[in-house]
């Protein structure tokens, strides 16, 4: 289920949790601090800020940049953030 669907489905008074592809997280797959921003920006547009508990897919799996991992949770409390304002 794709996460807007997922959202729509169960509404605002039901929590969610994951879904964050870890592949967004390793540099050799050509991924920066830009595009984790903008995939985590992505992530609370379609799942909403609120009521979301936002963590990966899966686990980590140890190819992971500790400085995308921080772009991720940073850029989730800023978007969260300015959406709920």
């Amino acid at each position: 289920v794709d996460r807007s669907t997922a959202r729509s489905t169960v509404g605002n008074n039901v929590s969610l949790q994951g879904n964050y592809d870890p592949a967004e997280l390793i540099e050799s797959n050509g991924k920066t601090v830009e595009t984790v921003q903008s995939s985590a920006k992505q992530m609370l547009k379609e799942l909403g800020p609120q009521r979301l508990i936002a963590n990966l897919g899966e686990g980590l799996g140890g190819k992971e940049s500790p400085e995308l991992v921080k772009a991720f949770v940073d850029a989730i409390h800023t978007e969260s953030e300015k959406l709920i304002q």
